[in-house]
């Protein structure tokens, strides 16, 4: 049966000796003290607290590795490879050169980047100049060789930046440029 907003007596109201006192805790052998509800209460409270931690997006990328074995960084703030920040820079081609910048360190660009979004291996001639591609695990931050960081623009897309050395030669004449692929990751 359930019961009604106006079947519930108002508190000055006479109650004709009709009403009877709850059975709802009866199964009880002893009543709750307020030292154990207040008990359930904190133990509740951290059950929450506790799951909160595990909810939506908490900043951390995981720990990645190319499909060649080259180590990516384990968070997405780039804070493990420069603790101080630095300013991002805009591509200098490929897709994302018109985009808002995700990467910090040389040239930038998604044309640097293999199928698997990392920064590619191997040789190409353009309009007569050589071209070699070299990823490095050197170039970043200090302690264990890295070779990639995600980061995350203000617009929420994540980008995968690849560390590595495009080697131009040029009429028997070479250069290497620490350069970045850029790979968009979500």
């Amino acid at each position: 049966m359930t019961s009604q907003l106006a079947d519930i007596p108002l508190v000055n109201q006479s109650h004709d000796g009709e009403l009877r006192p709850t059975t709802a805790l009866r199964a009880l052998k002893k009543p709750a003290s307020r030292r154990s509800v207040l008990r359930g209460v904190a133990a509740s409270a951290l059950t929450v607290g506790a799951l909160s931690l595990t909810w939506g997006n908490s900043g951390r990328a995981f720990a990645e590795e190319s499909p060649s074995g080259l180590a990516g960084w384990d968070r997405n703030d780039c804070k493990d490879a420069y603790p101080s920040g630095y300013e991002e820079e805009k591509d200098v081609g490929g897709q994302f050169k018109n985009a808002a910048g995700a990467c910090y360190g040389g040239p930038i660009s998604s044309d640097y980047c293999d199928a698997d979004g990392w920064f590619r291996s191997g040789t190409g001639k353009e309009n007569g100049v050589d071209y070699t591609y070299e990823p490095t695990s050197s170039a970043c931050g200090e302690g264990q060789p890295k070779n990639a960081w995600r980061w995350t623009t203000p617009d929420g897309k994540v980008y995968r930046c690849s560390d590595g050395y495009r080697w131009v030669t040029a009429e028997g004449q070479g250069a290497g440029v620490l350069s970045m692929c850029r790979a968009q990751v979500s």
